[in-house]
């Protein structure tokens, strides 16, 4: 929480006064509302002349090479006469006006130079807003950025923007945006928390834009991704939206109100899928309402979890089923496999239970679940009249419990397997025990047969 709050400080130790606007304040530039037509833009702006010309010349030498009081008077020139020449009087006049700052010794100074940051966002916006590169959208989430630099506490006045500059720009959103966004997000709530369906909303927007981030081969810098997504984690976690029966009670009137906006139900079943809160009723009315309208992985999957928790085993099997059918991924299709192999396990009907944790560990053989049921369910067994060879099921689910230590690294499900492994060895047969069986070699290769079916090694106790 500390290290993203401290990602957005100015970079500058010179700050502008802070002064709180009040909901009946008047401000010419806070109500000014940028646009990216160009209608409005006066003959004498789009006029270029020689002189304009040679000032944009003279202040992108100087600027480039951070001399930027020398670049400071073409470039003022430049700006006031002619200022949809380049883009250039946008991108460096941001460092000329932030070296201005830096040089600033009053408030008032300060103030002024502020409000000529602003403007030149929406000035940028108003002349180069239909850039494709950097569209009126992106500018804003900039200046919102900017803003929350020199008046970080004033969250009712740039979060309208960053949250405009995020819900157009969506994916190509810029990192320091998203980051802007949540911690927008998080303050407003703390101050209000009415506004914790807003706040529940906007995390699972960044969530999708970075996932996406992460997820992509192309991204340059994917541990940046990754740290920011782990700091809106932890804030959200700490914020107490996150609590299921609180998320349960923020969404379940909006679900009913959504009943029938699809993307809007789709997007509070992945949250709630997201949250591993999808025991609760809000949950289960968004699948059931999206189910409705068009069938899908997610939604059937949401169905089977209502119906295995209210004991429905028979709906559960056929909803996991479909979601299996309708899934796009490996990930999801392994993970409701493994939701099948828990309804059978209840039901104890074992050698169901093996057949789709094998199918769960194919799709996805990295996850250590499907193994630790798949040796619970061994442990179940019956492969044998005799005593002795009765304990090779032990063997079997030992293998496995082994198998899921190998892949696991948290360290709490790690403490568990570990102390499956030590109960169930001791179920072992003796020395004495396998010295009564020729066939029971230790060390030696065994074939533990019924629906078992797997080969496994001699180990006595």
């Amino acid at each position: 929480m500390a290290l993203l709050i401290a990602t957005m400080s100015p970079v500058s130790a010179k700050k502008i006064k802070k002064a709180v606007a009040k909901p009946e304040q008047k401000n010419e530039l806070l109500d000014r509302k940028p646009t990216k037509l160009k209608e409005s833009v006066t003959e004498k702006n789009m006029t270029v002349t020689d002189e304009c010309r040679v000032n944009l010349s003279l202040f992108t030498q100087h600027a480039k090479v951070k001399n930027y009081a020398d670049a400071l008077d073409p470039w003022k020139t430049t700006y006031n006469e002619c200022p949809s020449i380049s883009k250039n009087i946008y991108i460096l006049g941001e460092k000329i006006l932030d070296w201005q700052m830096s040089q600033a010794q009053t408030e008032a100074e300060k103030e002024e130079i502020f409000n000529k940051m602003m403007k030149l966002y929406d000035d940028r916006i108003l002349y180069f807003g239909d850039d494709v590169k950097t569209p009126a959208d992106d500018i804003l989430g900039q200046k919102a950025v900017c803003y929350s630099k020199y008046k970080k506490e004033e969250y009712n006045v740039y979060y309208p923007w960053i949250k405009q500059s995020i819900n157009g720009m969506k994916s190509a959103s810029d990192i320091q945006n998203v980051q802007l966004f949540m911690v927008c997000s998080y303050e407003k709530y703390k101050l209000d928390t009415l506004f914790a369906s807003e706040y529940i909303q906007n995390y699972t927007v960044a969530c999708e834009i970075l996932d996406a981030k992460i997820k992509d081969p192309n991204t340059k810098n994917a541990s940046s991704y990754e740290i920011v997504k782990q700091n809106i984690d932890l804030m959200f976690a700490s914020s107490g939206v996150a609590d299921c029966n609180k998320m349960n009670e923020v969404f379940l009137p909006n679900i009913v109100a959504n009943k029938d906006n699809a993307e809007y139900l789709k997007n509070a079943m992945r949250l709630f899928k997201r949250m591993k809160c999808v025991e609760q009723e809000a949950y289960f009315q968004a699948a059931t309402y999206s189910h409705n309208i068009q069938p899908s992985a997610e939604s059937a999957t949401g169905l089977g979890n209502m119906s295995y928790t209210k004991n429905n085993y028979e709906n559960a099997i056929k909803y996991y089923t479909e979601a299996i059918a309708l899934a796009d991924n490996n990930e999801d299709i392994a993970d409701n496999y493994m939701r099948l192999a828990q309804v059978y396990n209840k039901l104890k009907q074992y050698s169901k239970v093996r057949e789709n944790c094998k199918a769960s560990i194919e799709k996805n053989p990295n996850v250590s679940a499907p193994y630790v049921m798949l040796g619970l369910a061994y442990a179940q067994a019956s492969v044998s009249d005799d005593p002795t060879l009765a304990k090779a099921k032990y063997w079997a689910a030992v293998d496995q419990f082994i198998k899921a230590r190998n892949i696991e690294t948290n360290e709490e499900s790690l403490n568990q397997i570990n102390s499956l492994i030590r109960s169930y060895s001791s179920y072992f047969p003796t020395k004495e025990e396998t010295f009564m069986h020729p066939d029971l070699q230790e060390g030696k290769s065994y074939y533990v047969g019924g629906w078992v079916n797997e080969s496994t090694t001699v180990r006595s106790k």
